[in-house]
């Protein structure tokens, strides 16, 4: 996988985990003079809460992958203490 395509995709992710939460957040809302009328919020304030839960939602997974990652184990080379057999008799265990 490529750059672009990685890039893409996780752009595509964000995008539709920042429309899934805002949508559960607006289905929330209450509809009609059945709530009292509270302060009123900007789309701003809206935006980060959001917004800024899905960033750091991002955030804390990339970290949690990045921690979690694991490398490639590369066995170091045969030293000299290593004895190679050049005959092919059998040995024989007591």
């Amino acid at each position: 996988m490529r750059t672009p395509a990685r890039l893409l995709g996780l752009a595509l992710a964000f995008v539709v985990t920042l429309l899934a939460g805002s949508s559960a957040a607006f289905a929330d809302e209450p509809v009609g003079s059945y709530w009292s009328g509270g302060e009123e919020r900007s789309d701003l304030w809206l935006l980060v809460v959001f917004g800024g839960g899905t960033v750091g939602l991002f955030v804390v997974i990339s970290l949690f992958a990045l921690l979690t990652a694991r490398r490639n184990y590369v066995p170091p080379a045969p030293g000299k203490e290593i004895h190679v057999r050049t005959d092919n008799t059998p040995t024989h265990h007591h």
